[in-house]
């Protein structure tokens, strides 16, 4: 079943803004603001905010839709479900420090992920760590229907354990106010601090009677993007920009952060060409935006994230470099603000292993092609190890010369030896396309395994027909669950073209991390407070999940790095299957089977 989106707009009219004083005084913003009269548990817990020394929460409200005049209710038919009347809120209040003031964004929205109200109780209850019987202890029902109820959150988040499902809830803001019985075990969490104020003693909310208060003036927070539009990557540079902004029209949708819009600044550079990374640091540095996001860079890396330490906004990018956690694991000091949003690109000769242990190959060997770039080349000492502990030897590593173009020693090789197998690197979709032209002209029983540039929707289109039957993998994907489904569909919607299965996805979330910490105080200028919060956060987004308290600050991947899916991003094995890609492998993330490729049935 395919399930909605995150927060999906309900056809009721949406509350909006309001602004909500520390005397309880409560007002609209604008004509279109909320106007929370009918609201007064929204204004309570505002008010209960900024009592408990908390910057922000979000959560979700539930309510009674006003019952129509036709239908009382005992009039009602006895087969309408009372889950239906319910009118859903999702709610994001943040304490503006300047003002003292509270921000209050709600909007009517339809149950995320198609939760029932009962259901939402008891993940808002899991999320304390209560165990089945204290749930039921505090929803007055048994410890049995607890159990079902438990299994069908996590099947409807997408999540495989207890604690996987309470950080979504958290992170997502899936816990509802007030807290199912008044649990005293939430307390830690600003949901329960402020369910615990709200059941005190407190001041009424008083509703302004001026009229409407004209919004203030509210600055955005300018996120900083340097993306690769220039030059062989850019329509990777593209799917990133697209990525961006989608999450930045969402997040403005739902109120921004701290009661602030956001908006980006597109500095786009040439990947392979370093005097245009340097100058486009130079002019987000000049801007001083709070944050830059970025993809990933073919240049000289230290030069760059020298550059960016210099700086020293948190710099977020979707890079797989073994050297970047490096450089941060034995210089904190300098580089702890830069972070790797993917796991590092040792994974790939890893995977491959991994990959080749459960295939059946022509041949018990394999070959290696990639390019003299460091960020392209994948193989290495563990991964001759890897590959020999599979029970396959090496025929041979073709290394490709600038201007990395030239494919005539790679295929003769994998003509002459014929290995059962070829991984091939290369980062420019054009010239992978064209590698896999040629080799489909005259192909050998050699099943080719690439990493990354499939994901780049320019690579199946020059391939064409070509391409079927290519296997690759990519340590960073979007998964083929119900949020990597329902995000495709948004951004389908917005650009009238599908994203391709990485970059788009990975963009989307690193703005989504970088506003969860944002909103944890509402000081984005703080840049080492910032990175602290980017560095305790666990969020789980469209490509998995994002835990960058490790060393190298970068993510995990499973399952070669951790065990525990619920802390890193699967490390997705694809096969271009019908001119799709569907996901091989690992076994949780599977949307199919490995086929033997066309070329090499046609030899049997």
């Amino acid at each position: 079943m395919l399930h909605r989106p995150r927060y999906e707009e309900a056809s009721g009219p949406l509350p909006g803004m309001a602004r909500v004083s520390a005397d309880g005084t409560v007002e609209r913003l604008d004509g279109v603001g909320a106007d929370l009269r009918g609201r007064p548990l929204l204004a309570r817990a505002a008010t209960a905010l900024l009592r408990s020394g908390r910057d922000a929460v979000t959560f979700m409200a539930v309510e009674r839709s006003a019952e129509p005049e036709a239908e009382r209710p005992s009039e009602r038919s006895a087969e309408r479900s009372p889950d239906r009347d319910a009118l859903w809120v999702h709610v994001s209040m943040t304490v503006a420090r300047e003002t003292g003031d509270v921000m209050v964004s709600a909007a009517e929205v339809a149950p995320p992920y198609e939760l029932t109200p009962r259901e939402l109780d008891v993940l808002t209850l899991l999320a304390g760590g209560l165990t089945n019987t204290a749930v039921a202890g505090y929803l007055g029902t048994s410890p049995r229907t607890v159990s079902k109820q438990v299994e069908s959150v996590l099947a409807k988040l997408g999540q495989a354990t207890r604690s996987g499902v309470a950080a979504f809830a958290v992170d997502h803001g899936l816990l509802r106010l007030p807290v199912p019985g008044g649990c005293p075990e939430l307390t830690a969490l600003a949901v329960g601090a402020v369910d615990r104020l709200m059941r005190e003693p407190g001041p009424l909310p008083r509703f302004a009677t001026a009229g409407v208060a004209p919004r203030r003036p509210a600055t955005p927070y300018e996120i900083g993007l340097l993306l690769p539009l220039v030059g062989a990557s850019s329509e990777d540079g593209e799917q990133m920009r697209r990525g961006a902004e989608l999450a930045v029209e969402e997040l403005n949708a739902r109120g921004g952060v701290a009661g602030r819009p956001v908006r980006t600044h597109v500095s786009a550079v040439d990947s392979l060409d370093a005097d245009s990374v340097t100058a486009g640091l130079a002019e987000l540095a000049a801007r001083q935006v709070p944050a830059i996001v970025g993809g990933y860079l073919l240049t000289d890396e230290r030069a760059s994230y020298e550059l960016a330490a210099d700086y020293g906004a948190p710099y977020l990018n979707i890079g797989t470099s073994d050297l970047q956690a490096e450089w941060v694991r034995d210089e904190p000091g300098r580089f702890g603000r830069i972070f790797q949003t993917g796991p590092t690109r040792g994974n790939y000769g890893r995977g491959f292993a991994r990959f080749l242990e459960g295939v059946r190959l022509r041949r018990p060997s394999v070959g290696f092609v990639e390019t003299t770039m460091p960020d392209t080349q994948t193989f290495s000492e563990e991964t001759a190890r890897l590959v020999g502990r599979a029970g396959l030897g090496i025929d041979f590593l073709v290394r490709l010369e600038p201007p990395h173009d030239d494919w005539s020693r790679a295929l003769r090789a994998i003509r002459e030896h014929a290995p059962g197998a070829v991984m091939v690197t290369h980062h420019v979709p054009e010239q992978a396309a064209a590698f896999q032209r040629a080799f489909a002209q005259e192909p050998s029983p050699t099943l080719v395994y690439m990493v990354y540039t499939p994901a780049v929707p320019q690579f199946l289109e020059l391939a064409g027909q070509a391409a079927e039957g290519v296997v690759w993998a990519t340590v960073t994907g979007r998964y083929g669950d119900s949020r990597g489904r329902a995000f495709a569909e948004r951004f389908a919607r917005r650009y009238g073209a599908a994203p391709g299965r990485s970059v788009a996805s990975a963009a989307y979330d690193q703005i989504n991390l970088l506003a969860l910490a944002w909103s944890a105080h509402g000081r984005p200028h703080d840049f080492g407070l910032v990175a602290r919060d980017l560095r305790t956060i666990v969020y789980r987004g469209v490509n998995g999940a994002y835990d960058l308290d490790r060393g190298g600050q970068t993510s995990v991947a499973f399952p070669d790095e951790i065990p525990d899916p619920s802390l890193g991003q699967a490390h997705l094995v694809f096969q271009i299957q019908g001119g799709r890609h569907r996901v091989i492998g690992p076994t949780p993330y599977a949307e199919g089977t490995f086929r033997q490729p066309p070329w090499m049935n046609a030899q049997q």
